[in-house]
Parts: C-alpha cells; structure tokens; sequence
C-alpha cells in the first residue's frame, strides 16, 4: 500500500511539473527552480511539494487556471499571479500581490480553498468586521488559498458580479 501511495504520489508531481513547465509566465519574471527550494518550501515541501502553485477552476469557466508565486528576474521582488486560462487564446494575467522583497517568496505558500463555507478572520474576532466584511464566506468555486506559513491567510475568489478577484481574510 506505501508503494502504491508512493507511486500515486510521483505520478501527481510529475503531472504538476508538466503543467507547470507549460505555464505563461509574465516578462521579468520566473517561476521558482530547485535551487529556490528553501526556508519554509523545503521545511514543508513533504507536505506540498510545490507550495508556490495551485491549479484549478478559479472562475467557473471549465478550464483549469494557474495561480502561482513568481520571483522577479531582476532583484529581490516577487508576485503573486493568476493565470485565467483560456481554451485557445492567451490566458489572462492577474497580478494579485506584490513584495518588494521585504518578506522572502519561502515564507509564503499558496493552495486551494475548496468550496464550502468559511469562517472569515472578523467573525473570528481578530478584528471588527467593516462595512464590506463578512462574518462568513460561502465559496461556491476553489479559490487561492495564499499564506504566510504557520500564520496569517487569505483566500482570494472569483466574484462573478463583479467579473474579478476579491481578497477575504481567513485569519491573521
């Protein structure tokens, strides 16, 4: 059963791996290599062994898209991006975070949210909910689950009325 698990396991990287190779990634910037597999990615690595990817349906359109940390070709910079890819044209590209360089890329991650209903950081009580706060969030598509590891995340989702990505706090 290890061996089975252990194979399914491989196969499940080697498909990420493609996927990931046959990604757009914006000019000036690059997905991370194996030499950029430190701090926090190679602590967790065990768990997530590309914590700086996640795909899936993010607005309903029944083609998978492409979120993912890409670090700048130039300095110290990173991004976090969203790839709304289309079945036969160029995807659309979303930068939702930036970071000067202050954090490192290795303390962030980035996963799926499943659809279902989440507590948000307000109704949690680190803070009072604002105006446009909610005290849960029903997802009905997967969204970017984006962390800081073993603290603070945020989910951004597809808002159809809205036709753009919209961030809610999971915790802080």
């Amino acid at each position: 059963m290890t061996q089975l698990l252990f194979a399914i396991l491989i196969a499940l990287f080697a498909a990420n791996a493609v996927a990931a190779s046959e990604m757009y990634i914006p000019t000036g910037w690059r997905l991370p290599t194996e030499k950029d597999i430190t701090g926090d990615w190679a602590e967790f690595r065990k768990d997530n062994p590309h914590p700086y990817l996640a795909q899936a349906d993010f607005n309903g359109d029944g083609v998978r898209d492409d979120a993912y940390i890409a670090l700048s070709t130039q300095g110290t910079k990173w991004a976090l991006f969203v790839n709304l890819n289309k079945k036969k044209r160029n995807p659309q590209v979303i930068k939702l975070d930036e970071d000067s360089g202050e954090t490192s890329p290795q303390r962030m991650g980035v996963g799926i949210a499943e659809p279902d209903t989440y507590k948000t950081a307000c109704g949690k009580g680190y803070w009072e909910c604002e105006k446009d706060d909610t005290e849960t969030l029903k997802l009905k598509l997967p969204a970017i689950d984006y962390y800081l590891f073993q603290s603070a995340n945020s989910f951004f989702w597809w808002d159809n009325k809205m036709g753009k990505f919209r961030r809610t706090w999971i915790s802080d």
